[in-house]
């Protein structure tokens, strides 16, 4: 029986073999493609985190230094700073990685129906504003004091997002 064994000349794999290695090949593949997208949207979202995160610390150093007053302008000097200013005076730069300084927006809060209208791609800022703890929406700001701001963002998917100083 052993002579028989070493006799036997081998002729590579069955059709079995070969199907079983391509089955388990397309499921690690299947795997791989399903969740690259969803870990490209988790950096993204981070990243717009990181960025509002870096907007709200400027604006709570511009009202460090300036008796509490709230920027009134913002100067896009290059394509990664935003900087914060009170009609061009008292500068505080903030640098960005997801938004371009013309994606952020410098607005007042009106009663009359300020909404989070923002894209996945843009920032508003709202002075005199406080995120509405009991809306559904969390996006939607209401009314607060003349020194609140609220950074109103969009995260993927559709989520709408507000953020206090």
């Amino acid at each position: 029986m052993l002579s028989t064994l070493k006799n036997r000349k081998e002729q590579g794999f069955t059709i079995i073999e070969v199907l079983i290695v391509l089955a388990i090949a397309g499921l690690i593949l299947l795997v791989v493609f399903l969740a690259v997208p969803a870990l490209q949207r988790n950096a993204r979202n981070t990243s717009r985190k990181e960025d509002v995160a870096s907007i709200m610390g400027g604006v709570s150093e511009f009202v460090n230094n300036n008796n509490g007053n709230l920027p009134t302008a913002k100067i896009d000097t290059d394509a990664n700073t935003l900087t914060l200013g009170l009609n061009g005076t008292n500068q505080v730069p903030v640098s960005l990685g997801y938004y371009a300084p013309s994606d952020v927006n410098l607005t007042t809060f009106t009663t009359n129906g300020t909404n989070n209208n923002t894209t996945t791609d843009t920032v508003t800022l709202v002075t005199s504003a406080k995120c509405d703890p009991d809306d559904a929406d969390i996006g939607k700001p209401v009314a607060g004091s003349t020194r609140a701001i609220v950074a109103l963002y969009t995260s993927e998917p559709n989520g709408k997002q507000c953020s206090e100083s």
